[in-house]
């Protein structure tokens, strides 16, 4: 396939995201934002109408009564100095400000509906750029689109998006054979933003920052490289300090008692996979082909690029004591992470290309894009803290309709103290098998991509076979 074909593939890709997105986003108007979006809101609020980060003004004076007609309790705690501290990071109503003071909520939702649109195309272009074919590249695009949090989130005023399409962006560029110096300054940026963003993005910044760096070395790339993502982070921690005179990527959840190492991480990861209320494996079927990819993906050596992004994220949010299980609606935290874990998924289908694991994904996908479709109707249920201990609605729906009533009690209830919950070490165990399973139905398959994926994006995976098919002439 040419390039020309392959913008072909994405634009449509995004074309048809824009217009789900945007469906879904127009569903949410006619109730009233729930969770932490109107919170959100009120920053931009703040920053337009009042031209200031001191949030107590704009709770005072009840201007959230716009677009939420209950009372609001103020998202403000006092640190350990006495300071009122905003909970939430400034970073996405920054972004957001100037269409929502133009266009109040609406404005709001379509930048974050641009944002999820432009993560569809980048999701793409790094499937493309790590190997994978254009057939399962497009096929994994669509069915992440609409069957993961990715379309979720796209309706809903929250920040995760922000996060997955600057890190998605980051690593594309990172695994890319010759990136322009714009796009280093623009993955650097993204980077540099993220904290500003939410303050747990800082665990993605790190790594991924030196290795852009890193990869910079001494050339004329490093100070693209390095600059806006120094310049970012460090305007972050000087307004901390002087606003609130913490250190803290995120003073708000610090203010609050939040660290690391909280809860235990396999009881954290367990309830981020598995949990029935919040776990993403548990709403996302599809997600489930992610872990084999990773060990497919092994013997390729920007694979542990994705990886450096993945891990330390993962184990880090899964020990906070309030981010622990991937809070709610369902998925929350994973969502940055989902466009690098459509590269395995992809991976996995690729190296055993047969019609069985793909009709798998596609039931799989399909669930998931039920799942969130139902939340755009049933919208209080999406939040599914509000079915109380143990309880999703949506999940309850589903099973009903399908006459399957116990549906939610397929996946196990954790809680965060140690002796409540259930039993989930069996999950881990047949999750366990499970992959191993499809690893070695992976490995046993022939190799259909070329095994280390050193390929730019102009140059297409079967041409490269190609011409590795072509015998070199023997030296002399």
């Amino acid at each position: 396939m040419r390039r020309g074909a392959d913008l072909v593939v994405v634009w449509s890709l995004m074309a048809a995201s824009a217009v789900l997105y945007t469906i879904a986003a127009n569903m949410r108007f006619w109730m009233e934002p729930l969770g932490d979006e109107p919170h959100y809101l009120v920053m931009s609020v703040a920053l337009g109408k009042y031209h200031t980060f001191d949030l107590t003004q704009a709770y005072a004076n009840g201007d959230w009564r716009a677009f939420y007609a209950d009372p609001l309790e103020a998202h403000v705690y006092p640190n350990a100095e006495g300071i009122m501290v905003p909970l939430h990071n400034f970073g996405g109503p920054i972004l957001w400000t100037i269409p929502f003071n133009l266009w109040g909520r609406p404005g709001a939702a379509g930048v974050v509906v641009l944002v999820s649109v432009l993560t569809v195309g980048v999701i793409y272009r790094l499937q493309r750029e790590l190997g994978i074919t254009p057939f399962y590249a497009g096929v994994v695009t669509g069915l992440f689109a609409a069957g993961s949090p990715l379309y979720m989130y796209a309706s809903m005023q929250f920040v995760d998006p922000f996060g997955a399409l600057f890190t998605a962006y980051a690593v594309l560029v990172l695994v890319k054979a010759k990136p322009a110096w714009w796009q280093i300054a623009l993955a650097s940026a993204g980077l540099g933003w993220m904290p500003w963003v939410h303050g747990r993005f800082l665990l993605l910044t790190v790594p991924l920052g030196v290795l852009l760096i890193a990869r910079a070395g001494r050339s004329k790339t490093l100070l693209a490289a390095a600059a806006p993502m120094v310049v970012l982070v460090g305007a972050l921690e000087l307004f901390n300090f002087t606003q609130y005179h913490s250190w803290s990527p995120a003073p708000g959840n610090s203010a609050l008692g939040d660290g690391l190492l909280q809860i235990p991480p396999y009881r954290g990861l367990a309830g981020i996979l598995f949990d029935r209320q919040y776990g993403l494996i548990s709403h996302f079927l599809l997600l489930a082909l992610a872990i084999p990819g990773m060990f497919l993906a092994a013997r390729r050596s920007r694979h542990w690029v994705l990886l450096a992004a993945i891990l330390p994220y993962t184990i880090a949010v899964s020990t906070f004591r309030t981010w622990w299980a991937g809070y709610t609606p369902p998925g929350r935290l994973a969502v940055v992470l989902v466009p690098l874990l459509a590269y395995y998924v992809a991976l996995t289908l690729q190296r055993r290309p047969v019609w069985l694991p793909l009709v798998l994904a596609t039931l799989a996908a399909a669930f998931g894009f039920a799942y969130t479709l139902t939340g755009d109707s049933m919208l209080l249920a999406r939040f599914t803290s509000s079915g109380g201990y143990g309880v999703d609605k949506i999940l309850s729906a589903q099973g009903a309709r399908l006459g399957v009533p116990d549906l939610p009690n397929w996946w196990p209830s954790i809680q965060t103290d140690p002796g409540t919950g259930q039993n989930f070490w069996p999950w881990y165990l047949g999750y366990v098998a499970f992959a191993a399973l499809m690893v070695v139905w992976g490995r046993l398959a022939p190799v259909r991509e070329p095994l280390r994926s050193s390929a730019r994006w102009r140059t297409p995976p079967e041409t490269r076979d190609a011409e590795r098919a072509v015998p070199s002439e023997p030296s002399s």
